[in-house]
């Protein structure tokens, strides 16, 4: 069973390092690819990987948590990651066109109510049912 593991890429190239081996491979990665499965060319160990392209490092969450736009309206969406900056997270397909790049939303985690307690963020991409925000 492969294990989920992220990498940053740079310059569209990523420096992966096989967990069971240690053996290093650089490989390139096309624009858009955020997962992969890639094979260590040593020991064969298949390895899922999520591709960072950010300057700042992501972090993988996942879970449910509500999103309240600025005219009272409140809309459980999907959590994926987190960094410094803001967060991505996937809105239900129902709810895509209640959402628009430059709204301000603000979030509220049940589950750690510390992790979005920071304030207000403003809508920056809108990607089918995925949205980056970045925080204000």
């Amino acid at each position: 069973m492969s294990k989920l593991r992220s990498f940053r890429v740079i310059n569209g190239r990523t420096l992966f390092k096989c967990h069971s081996c240690k053996s290093t491979r650089m490989y390139t990665i096309p624009p858009g690819v955020r997962t992969r499965s890639l094979r260590c060319s040593k020991c064969g160990e298949t390895t899922r990987c999520t591709f960072n392209r950010r300057v700042v490092e992501r972090e993988q969450q996942s879970g449910k948590v509500l999103l309240f736009c600025d005219d009272g309206k409140e809309i459980e969406v999907n959590l994926f990651d987190i960094s410094m900056d803001g967060l991505g997270f996937e809105v239900p397909i129902r709810d895509v066109m209640r959402i628009a790049v430059g709204r301000y939303v603000s979030f509220k985690c049940p589950w750690n109510p510390q992790l979005l307690s920071q304030g207000r963020y403003i809508i920056r991409s809108i990607r089918g049912q995925r949205v980056g925000a970045e925080r204000v």
